[in-house]
């Protein structure tokens, strides 16, 4: 669970974990709209030791540019974090939902609404992602992944 004051307006916001079968769901939009936008990083002077070599960084702004802006306009990407946020709450008492966001009552709602959905994002994925991260740091460590990509 993460609570926090949305910064915007300071209104309470409460996360919750979603059922991992709508995290899945959520997991999977994201990381098929990541899968759209290939990463085009291009070495200047192209060259075998890339380690020593300058990055353009121009390919990785655009990826993250088309990225979030091709969630951002996703039908399934809409649906997947509404079924997430559904276990949530705003202001205490107001479920988030799509319909939060129409509310005449509470109009700055709009307001909050990315801070919302990228809280949700992190609160439902971190654990997943701390995982994979865990498990390719023992395996980085171990020359296991060396052996995986065949680069020993």
């Amino acid at each position: 669970m993460k609570e926090f004051n949305a910064t915007n307006t300071g209104n309470k916001v409460i996360i919750n974990c979603a059922p991992t079968r709508d995290v899945f769901r959520l997991k999977q939009v994201i990381f098929n709209e990541i899968i759209k936008h290939p990463l085009g990083l291009k070495l200047k002077d192209g060259g075998a030791d890339f380690l020593d070599k300058d990055i353009d960084l121009t390919g990785i702004i655009e990826f993250i540019k088309n990225t979030l802006l091709s969630l951002d306009g996703s039908d399934e990407f809409n649906e997947a974090i509404f079924n997430c946020l559904k276990y949530c709450t705003y202001k205490s008492t107001f479920k988030i939902d799509e319909e939060l966001f129409d509310n005449k009552t509470i109009p700055e709602a709009r307001e909050d609404y990315y801070e919302i959905i990228y809280s949700c994002v992190e609160e439902n994925l971190r654990p997943f992602m701390k995982s994979l991260v865990s498990m390719w740091k023992t395996h980085i460590q171990t020359g296991k992944i060396a052996q995986f990509l065949s680069l020993q």
